[in-house]
């Protein structure tokens, strides 16, 4: 190993150098590899679909994993079947820097077996792959965690800062293990003054020349989840009232469809807009350096909204994704509900867009219903420049070299919120490569991950990993100097 101690101004970090950015031991990187997808496979066939979720079995799979490797672990639940699973790698020379917290969940959206083309919860391991839902999204990152952690534990390396590792319940619905673990049990996360959490991967882009864009999220958009309730007469359908509940909340819908939220830059967007422009062509660069400006929104707006992605980091979005009415093909109903799932940018005040959502419907006869946990509060981005984000930076430029990093805002939530809302800077980023069908199955159909990419996440989380716990050659390391 060759160390090299280089300050590097703003982030106050160190660096060491690598042969290969690897473990100071060299790994049998095929046989982490295949002890991960056997860990994953099995992680896999667990259905804990949220709700109602059934994580404890998945936890205790992964303590057992642990446990197996030295790691001391404990399995708590906050409520019952509801498991969490917490370990801590501890520094071998404290060096006064507080834990890193890598986070994961445990809970899987539903999958319908008749759309896949193989079972969901399979967990096969063929054909280069792992197959199953949660393979990317997040068990996946879940199993690479503790490969990595255990190849640092092994590789007998000084660590001046401890390691903390969660995987918890519910994150696909409400998060609730991470709240309760951060309720709970604030100590036993580190506490964190860091997360390394899921949310973002490497992609390669056509409009970017073909260069891969490493995209570590920094912020996310928050879920506002509303209902619209509307009542009116009802009676036998062959004798059509004049203002029903249907046709009511169809004219609501109909107003909110039509409504294009505003498209407005946060600095976080902006950031990676600017890092972008060095690699698209020039007409293209000249609208990303300049996508905040209200004239180049105005004149090349459909640029900014060009994909789904992109329109939903510029602007708050609504998804009208449950509608409930009727119980009879012959009865006019009472009563209709449809269900709204809104995105709203880092720093959109949620009251403020509800003004607007009822100035939109424009039928105080259309009830609004706030969701039971209160509006979600504005929740800073947080900065790039961070040795976490250094490191991850730094060792996929060596496994996919010549590629572009940039902080992103995500377009869906992740438990990440919760600690930023403490103060508590969270990144997110699974190290694989993946194209727009593979990053697809997420949440989508036939999710699975190439044994290529499954060993990529491993040796880079292993490497970020000795990065960002070499002791520092200040502060106190067990006493002394």
């Amino acid at each position: 190993m060759r160390l090299c101690w280089l300050r590097n101004g703003a982030l106050l970090g160190l660096t060491f150098c690598l042969a290969a950015g690897a473990p100071a031991r060299g790994e049998d990187w095929q046989a982490a590899r295949d002890r991960a997808a056997q860990l994953l496979s099995g992680m896999i066939r667990i259905e804990s679909v949220n709700p109602p979720g059934g994580e404890t079995p998945a936890a205790r799979l992964l303590a057992d994993a642990l446990t197996g490797r030295g790691i001391e672990n404990q399995v708590l639940e906050g409520a019952p079947g509801r498991g969490n699973v917490v370990a801590r790698l501890p520094a071998t020379h404290p060096d006064g820097r507080g834990p890193i917290l890598l986070l994961s969940h445990l809970d899987v959206v539903p999958a319908d077996p008749e759309a896949w083309a193989f079972p969901p919860f399979s967990g096969a391991i063929r054909d280069g792959h792992v197959f199953g839902r949660g393979a990317l999204d997040d068990k996946g990152h879940g199993v690479v965690f503790v490969e990595a952690l255990a190849l640092l534990h092994e590789s007998g390396r000084p660590r001046g800062r401890d390691l903390v590792f969660a995987a918890t319940a519910g994150e696909e619905v409400d998060g609730a293990g991470a709240i309760w673990l951060i309720e709970n049990h604030w100590d036993l996360l580190g506490p964190p003054v860091a997360v390394w959490n899921e949310g973002g991967a490497s992609t390669s882009l056509p409009e970017a020349a073909g260069r891969i864009v490493h995209s570590i999220a920094t912020g996310e958009k928050r879920s506002l989840w509303l209902t619209l309730v509307t009542h009116g007469e009802g009676g036998h359908g062959s004798t059509p009232v004049a203002d029903s509940a249907n046709d009511r909340l169809i004219r609501a819908l109909a107003r909110i469809s039509e409504w294009e939220t505003p498209i407005r830059i946060t600095p976080g967007v902006g950031l990676a807009m600017q890092r972008l422009a060095e690699t698209l062509p020039p007409l293209a660069a000249f609208v990303a350096r300049n996508a905040g400006n209200p004239l180049v929104q105005l004149l090349a707006g459909d640029r900014l909204t060009a994909s789904r992605t992109l329109n939903a980091m510029v602007r708050d979005t609504i998804s009208i994704t449950v509608l409930k009415s009727g119980l009879k093909h012959n009865v006019i109903p009472r009563r209709a509900e449809a269900r709204l799932d809104i995105r709203l940018l880092p720093d959109t005040d949620a009251a403020a867009f509800i003004r607007m959502l009822e100035t939109v419907i424009d039928d105080p006869e259309v009830e609004i219903v706030l969701p039971e946990r209160g509006l979600p509060p504005v929740i800073p981005a947080s900065p790039a420049e961070h040795e976490i984000f250094a490191a991850i930076e730094a060792e996929m430029e060596r496994s996919l070299p010549g590629g572009v990093t940039v902080p992103v805002q995500a377009n869906g939530a992740t438990d990440s919120l919760f600690f930023r809302a403490r103060g508590v800077p969270a990144y997110g980023f699974l190290p694989v490569q993946v194209d727009a069908e593979l990053g697809g199955t997420m949440h989508g159909l036939d999710e699975r991950i190439p044994l290529v990419e499954l060993e990529r996440a491993v040796r880079v989380t292993t490497a970020v990993l000795a990065r960002i716990t070499q002791p520092s050659d200040s502060g106190p390391s067990d006493g002394k100097r």
